[in-house]
């Protein structure tokens, strides 16, 4: 069988470390691509693997790699949009630059990506776009105001691409991972501190403990590494790819009670 090429966005550590290995492990042959290829570590020793400097906030250079990885790999199957960042806190404390920074990343790196890729797979007719989303993208939790905006802008217009680019062959996904343990919990968040406001204080340090302790029960990189494998070779249009336990079991919570309830729980659940 042929070998398939993927371009990973991110991928220096987490999920998108996780995914390099894990499509490589099965014959594929892998751009990985991290804002800082220093961090690639044993990546570069893996076959397959090529290494390559990505930053999504940087339009123009961005595109020279896709197009360079593009030439070096004679096509891209597969691109996943799994480049991250996590402003998490009371809104009312985020800086302009955090917002900025949210929407750049998320969002707006995302788009430049597939626009930079379309005009290649379209002239192929074929092609799959993988966004990494969350379930943040599907509802609201306490904190996560910008994170959840980010990610609820990646599922609308993933799923706008669908109609777009069903008529050339090229499939999109989104994957939707709940809690997984990464850095994204620890050294890669970046805190908002909350105003000097005792409420706005304790809210934030309930939520913040819950959270902690929800992660200690979060999923491994790798199960998301394999969801988004399964996506990337399921050959048909399904759209979203819950990842992980915790993933499934919220999703599932939040699709049969009412709103309300959803609401009434999580608020009990953290005690705010």
């Amino acid at each position: 069988m042929k070998s398939k090429n993927i371009l990973i966005t991110g991928a220096s550590s987490g999920i998108g470390r996780e995914t390099v290995r894990y499509f490589a492990s099965r014959g594929w042959k892998v751009a990985a691509t991290m804002r800082t290829p220093e961090k690639a570590g044993d990546l570069v020793n893996i076959p397959g693997v090529a290494i390559y400097p990505l930053d999504v906030t940087q339009p123009h250079r961005a595109e020279q790699t896709i197009l360079k990885a593009w030439e070096d790999m004679n096509g891209i199957d597969v691109i996943v949009n799994n480049a991250g960042y996590g402003a998490l806190g009371i809104l009312e404390g985020a800086g302009d630059e955090q917002i900025i920074r949210q929407f750049d990343t998320n969002v707006l790196g995302a788009l430049r990506i597939i626009r930079y890729i379309l005009p290649l797979m379209r002239k192929r007719r074929k092609g799959t776009i993988i966004n990494l989303s969350s379930i943040a993208g599907r509802m609201g939790l306490p904190l996560y105001s910008l994170y959840h905006a980010s990610k609820y802008a990646v599922e609308g217009f993933t799923e706008s691409l669908f109609y777009e680019l069903h008529p050339f062959n090229i499939k999109v996904k989104l994957i939707e991972p709940g809690p997984v343990r990464t850095e994204f919990n620890g050294r890669s968040k970046d805190d908002i501190l909350p105003p000097d406001d005792n409420r706005y204080i304790a809210i934030s340090q309930k939520v913040s403990h819950f959270y902690n302790n929800s992660f200690k029960y979060a999923a491994q990189p790798t199960v998301v590494a394999k969801t988004i494998y399964r996506a990337a070779t399921s050959g048909t249009d399904k759209l979203r790819y819950p990842a992980g336990f915790q993933a499934k079991l919220i999703l599932l919570l939040y699709r049969i009670l009412p709103g309300t309830w959803f609401r009434k729980l999580t608020r009990i659940l953290i005690n705010i």
